[in-house]
């Protein structure tokens, strides 16, 4: 067998193989043999009738087809063995140059390659802002706010009282081609001020201030210019009136802040118990979002000062699974892609190419940095921290109501395997981030080599996760803060119900 390596600009290899002339007849009698058993050929048993009568039967083209995929499957591997090849995943035949001899060419992918950027002299300033008493005092004000009786008041609107209105909006300056409707009639409800558990208020900031001293049935025009910082990037410089309608005013009736109303929030034994609780509640997660944007932006900052390189399949790979992952969540709107799509008047090959292609070459070349920076690292797993992180989920994962139980032995081992490598990965993960963060914000002290026995070290087929998200938050108390007063929902952007937010995919920060 001879064998021509050519290399490729897109991490690829060219690999023309040509074998003696006799494999050509191996393969072809191995075809006619298994034509011969397949087609049932009369008067023959399975797979007994002579080639030539298969060739009369069938014709020569089908039986040299079936040797090339016979031929193919058998050495494939050798050439790449003797080619010196690491493939990345499955290649492809792309040329039969001749059957006599044997010659064919095939385009192998090769597995990626990432030269880390020297990361431990990279710095970013860790400097996560405190919890204030003003951010405790507003959870204790949603709080009292949900619980709070709402009861009808015969006068006009005032600080505090819940309002029920329509508003609409139209651009007063519309551009060439734009539709002047922004926003059609729609419901809205409000809590006038401080009490309101939107600050941002919607249609834009200080709106509900809008709806003070104003009775059921009364109407009135606000003009609204949009500053360029606006947080409507589509409206920002534009001119809009809304129209706003009142249908009815209540007074908001708040229950007062003493040690039952706390007890009423959860086991708390009186109101400074519930401070505590929520002081405890908002600097964990102020500090697990904090982590989450810092890391994501040093891991960027790795990425785009390291080379990494990786054929086109593996980023086609990644689009699939992100497509997947869309329609999986559109599902759960009762969407398809096609319908999704039309809301937003886009082709599928352009939505393909300007959101779901950036997203998947992200995540890929994070997912191969976080990779390469965990071998690097030399970062292993303890075996008794991954068996008691196991049993531990198994038990969550058993006590979820919803969750069907495994009906025999082979059930069991399939759901231990899957919890198994999703909690190792969490826990490299985890390792990985908190390395990552300690050499970021500079420290990172590298530990003296001893001659301790290494910890064990798991070896799964899965990759390490790409997004920082996946990482798992530290244990809290089991005393939780109880939810906020309002439930909080993002304001769609005026003239949202014409343009349906994309749903987020694996890698959306």
């Amino acid at each position: 067998m001879k064998i021509e390596t050519e290399s490729r600009d897109d991490h690829q290899v060219k690999l023309t193989a040509e074998f003696e002339p006799e494999v050509t007849e191996k393969y072809k009698h191995q075809a006619a043999r298994k034509i011969a058993k397949e087609a049932k050929i009369p008067g023959f048993r399975p797979g007994k009738a002579p080639y030539d009568v298969v060739r009369r039967l069938y014709g020569e083209k089908l039986i040299e087809e079936q040797a090339v995929e016979l031929l193919v499957d058998d050495l494939y591997p050798q050439i790449l063995k003797e080619a010196g090849v690491e493939p990345a995943g499955a290649g492809q035949l792309e040329n039969i140059i001749s059957m006599d001899p044997p010659k064919f060419s095939f385009i192998v992918p090769l597995a990626p390659e990432v030269k880390l950027a020297d990361y431990h002299e990279m710095r970013q300033d860790y400097t996560p802002e405190s919890v204030t008493d003003e951010d405790v005092s507003k959870v204790f004000r949603n709080l009292q706010t949900g619980s709070a009786t709402a009861e009808p008041a015969e006068r006009p609107a005032q600080d505090g009282d819940l309002v029920y209105a329509k508003v609409s909006g139209i651009l007063t300056e519309p551009a060439e081609g734009e539709e002047a409707e922004l926003i059609k009639e729609t419901p809205l409800q409000v809590i006038i001020g401080e009490n309101n558990p939107d600050p941002d208020d919607f249609p834009f900031e200080g709106f509900s201030k809008q709806l003070i001293g104003m009775a059921p049935a009364e109407q009135k025009k606000i003009p609204y210019a949009y500053p360029e910082d606006s947080k409507y990037e589509k409206l920002r410089g534009k001119k809009v009136e809304f129209t706003l309608t009142v249908e009815s005013v209540k007074a908001m009736k708040l229950p007062e802040m003493n040690d039952e109303f706390a007890q009423s929030m959860g086991d708390f034994a009186n109101l400074d118990d519930l401070r505590k609780n929520i002081q405890t509640q908002l600097e964990l997660n102020r500090s697990n979002e904090y982590d989450q944007k810092y890391l994501n932006e040093f891991i960027d900052k790795i990425v785009k000062e390291s080379t990494i390189e990786y054929p086109p399949q593996m980023l086609a790979d990644e689009e699939k699974d992100i497509l997947e992952d869309i329609e999986h969540d559109l599902s759960h709107q009762q969407l398809d892609l096609d319908t999704y799509l039309k809301t937003r008047e886009m082709e599928k090959d352009v939505f393909i190419e300007t959101e779901v292609r950036p997203s998947a070459k992200k995540r890929l070349e994070r997912s191969l940095v976080l990779e390469q920076i965990a071998q690097a690292e030399k970062i292993e797993l303890d075996r008794k921290e991954l068996e008691k992180a196991v049993l531990q989920n198994m038990a969550e994962l058993q006590n979820q109501p919803n969750q069907p139980k495994p009906r025999n032995n082979n059930e069991m081992r399939t759901m231990t395997n899957a919890v198994t490598i999703q909690t190792a990965n969490q826990l490299l993960n985890r390792q990985i981030m908190d390395r990552l963060k300690a050499i970021g914000s500079g420290k990172f002290v590298p530990a003296q080599e001893t001659a301790t026995e290494p910890t064990a070290e798991l070896k799964s087929e899965s990759e390490l996760p790409a997004e920082v998200e996946s990482a798992p938050a530290p244990a809290v108390e089991e005393k939780s803060a109880p939810e906020p007063a309002a439930e909080e929902k993002s304001e769609p952007e005026p003239g949202a119900e014409k343009e349906q937010t994309s749903p987020e995919s694996p890698d959306t920060e």
